[in-house]
């Protein structure tokens, strides 16, 4: 499944992040007609470190800060199990998900209302 959104998202990027929503249980980028959804764990690198994760301390205004940076790279998170999406930033951050359930873990609704659905 993350081959065939990464094919497809590869045509569509930039896409500029214009709403963003974090309440402890799910996490929502989105902008003009796509968003990307996740119930699972997640965080944002920075070079080589963890600049910040789903749980830490002041997240709000951490992730107020990547309103409008763009997605301009996608591809699979990790190297054995290409399950879950990694996302490079306009700023060279990359936004990884985990999985946590085996159900449903992420979606994307692309510009034309094409819905990808991430399932381990």
């Amino acid at each position: 499944m993350i081959t065939n959104l990464i094919n497809v998202l590869n045509d569509l990027l930039p896409l500029v992040i214009k709403e963003i929503s974090w309440d402890g249980d799910t996490f929502i980028i989105a902008g003009d007609e796509w968003s990307f959804s996740t119930t699972s764990a997640w965080r944002i690198i920075k070079e080589s470190s963890i600049d910040f994760a789903c749980w830490d301390n002041n997240i709000d205004t951490r992730v107020d800060k990547l309103k409008g940076l763009s997605l301009v790279a996608v591809q699979p998170q990790g190297s054995s199990i290409h399950v879950d999406p990694a996302f490079q930033l306009s700023d060279g951050r990359r936004l990884e998900v985990f999985s946590t359930e085996t159900v449903e873990p992420w979606a994307f609704t692309l510009p034309g209302g094409s819905i990808y659905v991430g399932a381990t």
